[in-house]
């Protein structure tokens, strides 16, 4: 039996899929949909004028539902199919929709006297992708959508008509503003756009119009082997079809394997959560539970009671599959376990020169349940999948002495790992394991042609202490002068954590200008020194601006292995808006794997809305799907450095309670800090 606390490092770099670009989208309305048992309002709140019409649609999970409207306070009336009218006086309104067992409600806000120019419907939930008719009785209007005739982050309009096409993603603030303008006569309406099945839809390309544009998944996590890293590239048709793909099996139990991804379907929800039922080669029975951050990304988790795991999905350039690391440096880094199942993680740089990896200046570092090294006699070459055209797959070889020695693959003198990869684009390419030697999976990076230093970063990684228990740390460290003294540091080890970020006393990074090499050194409040290898990358953000962060390896006594990465911080600001979540970890009582995906709204002081889909293999693999967070969930105003603590999810079985790094104002890391369990992960901004 492989180990299975390991690949709690393989998952703190699966979190630096999140931040590559996938588009970012901003009325008086607000996505917040207070639920009552399951039932979900859109619009959740909104702010009317007097005697205005709002439609009100209800949702079950992912699907619309037939629901009994009543207006619990307030003078508005509303009809059976959810037609809101507003009274002509100011008040707020309370709207209660019923289905079943299953409740909801919305909050309305009249405010303010009729517009000269009245909309139907004054606001109204439009899904992803779709139509809307607009109407008004006054004649000769010409519409906009926030001022124009559109874009393709707020949908389009036709000036003459009306005729209102959403987005595929909502945008900033989850709406936009109608206008219907007659001479100096106007009104507005309000459009929230919510997620559906369009917004999933490989045939929607910037890069290449009428081709399809597939998506690169890559998941990490536990089928009763002990490991289970999968790989792969599928095109959806944005009408809840998943038409083609394959994907590429590292397994405990077997030898990788490659096979076809057939006939699938997934369901998008309102709130991003989406439902996948895969069908490969090898049968049916695969669930993927993922959250859209946007149409080009999101986390996800594998969600059937075979097997559980957390990964990233992500748009793929097709202009990239023909050459992908030709002429430019990359970082890399890769974690799993040895062929003797003892904890590995390797991290390092190479120069790409069009098929092969070059000899100048390509180095690794490896930790091999605890032996460190650096080897700087690293070769190798890649070759595109010419048998699966369109999917960005392809092969790449990486060869040092070191891998002879610190494997235990028993194959000395070949010191060669094979890996599949999927190219994601010019930044990125998700890698696993393709031969029978070892157990790895990551991620290749673009990075600087030049070396660069770190800078100011939040950072977490996570891994095995010296006791095979699972351990995560993460923080903020500030690499040059200012307030802070240096950063804030959390520790969770095998449950044992402090209840408060302490103070990093002082950052190291020597930087060799030759090779890229970082020597990271953090030193708490305690004197203890945790000594990492860094090298960096260069990513898009969210917001499409261009960053960098930092593949991380620990190489002290500390611990056997921990791994992962650091961003370097642009923003110290407390999140706000709507968030996709993803946490993996190690319960601590049962030493199993537990993985989570969610959306979460903030509200006012911070209190938190939404729900959570979780696979707790540590509590004989159940999976359990919509669960809503409880009253009481609260992320804390951010505090010294960018690090907040708590941030509360709050369900009716499990709690985390986390710490988290801001690293822009669209993303954060976290690390929970409770004695449950020890996990790591992300959130980005939906909007």
């Amino acid at each position: 039996m492989l180990k299975r606390l390991a690949h709690l490092s393989v998952q703190a770099l699966a979190i630096a899929g999140l931040l590559f670009a996938a588009g970012c989208g901003g009325g008086s309305s607000s996505h917040t949909t207070p639920t009552l048992t399951g039932l979900s309002i859109y619009p959740g709140t909104i702010t009317v004028a007097q005697t205005q019409t709002v439609q009100l649609t209800a949702y079950l999970g992912a699907a619309t539902t037939v629901a009994t409207w009543t207006v619990t306070s307030g003078t508005g009336t509303i009809t059976s199919t959810g037609l809101f009218s507003a009274p002509s006086t100011s008040e707020t309104d309370t709207i209660q929709a019923t289905a079943g067992a299953n409740g909801g409600t919305a909050t309305i806000t009249v405010s303010g006297g009729a517009p000269s120019v009245l909309i139907a419907p004054s606001a109204v939930a439009v899904p992803a992708g779709a139509q809307l008719q607009f109407s008004t009785t006054t004649a000769g209007v010409s519409w906009t959508v926030n001022g124009n005739g559109g874009d393709a982050v707020h949908g389009f309009i036709n000036t003459a008509t009306g005729l209102y096409t959403a987005p595929l993603t909502p945008p900033p603030t989850g709406s936009v503003t109608i206008s219907a303008v007659s001479g100096a006569n106007a009104g507005t309406a309000t459009a929230t756009i919510v997620f559906s099945n369009a917004s999933l839809n490989s045939y929607v390309s910037p890069y290449s119009a009428g081709n399809p544009q597939p998506y690169a998944f890559a998941y990490t996590g536990d089928d009763g082997s002990g490991f289970l890293a999968v790989d792969g590239s599928f095109v959806a048709d944005g009408n809840g079809n998943i038409v083609s793909g394959i994907e590429d099996v590292n397994s405990g139990f077997s030898v990788p394997t490659t096979t076809p991804i057939e006939a699938s379907t997934y369901t998008v929800g309102p709130d991003g959560r989406t439902t996948a039922n895969i069908t490969t080669g090898l049968g049916a029975g695969i669930v993927w539970q993922f959250t859209l951050i946007s149409n080009a990304h999101a986390l996800l988790v594998r969600f059937d009671e075979n097997a559980t795991g957390s990964g990233t999905i992500d748009i793929q350039d097709p202009t990239q599959f023909t050459n992908p690391l030709a002429l430019n440096t990359y970082a890399f880094s890769v974690s799993g376990l040895d062929s003797n199942t003892f904890p590995l993680g390797v991290v390092g740089r190479f120069f790409g020169t069009g098929g092969s990896i070059s000899l100048n200046n390509a180095i690794l570092d490896v930790n091999d349940g605890g032996t460190s090294g650096t080897d700087s006699s690293v070769t190798g070459g890649y070759a595109m999948d010419i048998a699966n055209p369109g999917t960005g797959r392809g092969t790449l070889s990486i060869d040092c002495p070191t891998f002879d020695t610190d494997f235990g693959d028993g194959a000395a003198g070949t010191g060669t790992v094979v890996f599949v990869f999927y190219v994601v684009d010019a930044t990125h390419l998700k890698i696993v394991e393709g031969d029978a030697t070892v157990y790895l999976t990551g991620d290749v990076y673009s990075a600087p042609a030049t070396p660069v230093n770190l800078n100011t970063s939040a950072f977490v990684v996570g891994g095995s202490d010296n006791n095979g228990g699972a351990v995560g740390i993460g923080g903020v460290f500030v690499t040059s002068g200012g307030a802070g003294s240096g950063g804030l540091l959390d520790v969770n080890d095998n449950g044992g954590h402090s209840p408060s970020g302490e103070n990093i006393t002082s950052t190291s990074a020597g930087l060799d200008t030759t090779t890229g090499r970082v020597n990271l050194t953090i030193t708490d409040m305690n004197s203890s020194e945790f000594t990492f290898a860094a090298y960096s990358f260069n990513y898009i953000a969210l917001d499409g601006s261009p960053a960098t962060g930092a593949v991380l390896l620990e190489n002290d006594s500390n611990v056997t292995v921990t791994s992962g990465v650091a961003y370097s911080q642009t923003s110290t600001a407390t999140p706000q808006g709507s968030f996709a979540v993803n946490l993996t970890g190690v319960a601590v009582s049962l030493q199993g794997e537990q993985d989570v995906a969610g959306q979460f709204t903030t509200g006012t002081g911070g209190a938190l809305t939404g729900t959570l889909d979780v696979n707790n293999a540590a509590n004989t693999g159940r999976v359990a799907s919509s669960v809503p967070l409880n009253t009481g969930s609260v992320i804390t105003t951010v505090g010294a450095n960018g690090r907040g603590n708590p941030l509360s999810l709050l369900t009716k079985f499990p709690t985390f309670t986390l710490s988290y790094y801001v690293i822009d104002q669209n993303t954060a890391l976290l690390l929970e800090m409770d004695g449950s369990r020890v996990a790591v992960g992300s959130i980005g901004q939906q909007y």
